[in-house]
């Protein structure tokens, strides 16, 4: 059943069966990635670890909340996100893997990063599931699927010269960045760990958050949301940072919208948002105030000039390792947060009579500081977060009493 969907998915979708390989790297040059014909089998990856005792039952997972401490990428990815072939310069497109375990099947997608973004890779994902039922692509899905994505973002004019927008983005040479003051401290130990956040918690956050925001402001759910772990986390590191310090949220964006792309091209349309004020500021504002700075960061003319502007930028530099989404982050004090929330995953049978997922969730990978992963919500619209901090933030922020008023933890 899988490999017959994901076989009918790659005939429709060519390029899904393809590598994507790095082609004139070098000499100053980060090359240019392209699809080419792959040759090796393009099939589902299989583990059976169903007669296996070391590994945990569903009815296991289910009942600890799916921690993503049981949900290693090395037990469930056909690939880890970070491969260890430092020196590969071709990695496949789209991989699936169906792990068996005792009374139960994980499912796990693989995009690679430069074919889509998670709103690309959650649509391909539903018409992977529309192919396992024997259901048609219609036009409009094999028009955008396809589409040539050169250029697919509208630059900005010849006349263009890049400004403060992008002073952000540049990377700085080592004898252009500060000195860090741990570079002679023990590396600390971080940790990833779930929060789950009811539809109910959810609901009450909103409703706080909203006390303090006037018409005709508007805030929504994710505001809210990002403005409560972005306030407890970093309430969790305040005891290691000065107050004055400055921090500063990432937020990826869909900019689908805002450059008129369907919202049927899978390939990577992502900007992020930015917001920046100081840990004083950010602990003694109210919810709610906190939530209208990250919303007035998504201005649609604001997302859709830098969006313009990057993919300009981009198009004329032959080495794109100078320009990062987060070259001037600090993540001992700085975020990186992803919603997903609004993906809708949670609805998919894939036609193998098994149900509807019990959760979806990001397999653990390599631990990176300050990154945080909104889960797609479940069919009852609870949010589960992804969280990455240093151990001793971690142990506050689970015990941290306003964070446990919404959220709990999973682990």
């Amino acid at each position: 059943m899988l490999n017959n969907g994901l076989a009918r998915l790659s005939a429709a979708f060519p390029w899904l069966a393809c590598d994507v390989v790095n082609e004139g790297s070098g000499n100053g040059s980060t090359g240019v990635y392209k699809f080419k014909a792959s040759a090796g089998a393009h099939a589902v990856v299989v583990k059976d670890l169903s007669r296996d005792t070391s590994i945990p039952t569903m009815d296991s997972f289910v009942r600890a909340g799916f921690p993503i401490s049981m949900l290693d990428e090395e037990m469930v990815a056909p690939r880890k996100t970070f491969t260890d072939q430092t020196h590969s310069k071709s990695a496949p497109a789209f991989l699936i893997q169906a792990t068996f375990i005792p009374g139960g099947l994980l499912l796990t997608f693989l995009a690679q990063h430069n074919t889509m973004d998670m709103t690309g890779q959650a649509h391909m994902i539903r018409l992977f599931s529309k192919a396992c039922c024997g259901a048609q692509f219609t036009s409009d899905e094999l028009f955008h699927g396809n589409i040539e994505r050169h250029n697919i973002v509208p630059l900005l004019e010849d006349s263009y010269i890049p400004g403060p927008e992008l002073d952000r983005h540049i990377v700085k040479s080592s004898t252009e960045s500060p000195a860090s003051d741990q570079m002679s401290s023990p590396r600390p130990n971080y940790v990833w760990a779930y929060f789950g956040f009811s539809s109910r918690s959810l609901a009450a956050l909103k409703s706080i958050a909203t006390e303090s925001v006037t018409a005709p402001a508007y805030i929504s759910t994710d505001d809210a949301l990002t403005a409560l772990i972005w306030q407890s986390v970093q309430r969790a590191r305040l005891p290691r940072l000065q107050p004055a310090a400055r921090s500063s949220i990432a937020r990826a964006i869909d900019v689908r919208s805002v450059l008129k792309i369907s919202p049927l091209y899978p390939g990577p349309i992502q900007d992020s948002a930015y917001t920046t004020i100081s840990l004083e500021t950010l602990m003694s504002r109210p919810l709610g105030t906190i939530a209208l700075h990250l919303r007035s960061a998504l201005d649609p003319a604001s997302v859709e000039f830098h969006a313009r502007a990057v993919a300009t930028f981009l198009s004329r530099t032959a080495n794109k390792a100078i320009f990062s989404s987060t070259a001037d982050f600090d993540m001992s004090r700085d975020l990186i947060l992803s919603s997903w929330s609004k993906v809708q995953t949670s609805d998919l049978d894939f036609g193998l009579g098994l149900g509807r997922p019990k959760a979806v969730r990001r397999p653990r990978f390599k631990a990176l500081e300050g990154l945080v992963f909104l889960m797609p919500k479940s069919l009852e619209e609870d949010v589960a977060a992804a969280i990455c901090l240093r151990e001793e933030d971690m142990n506050r922020l689970k015990t941290d009493a306003y964070f446990g008023t919404y959220a709990q933890y999973i682990g």
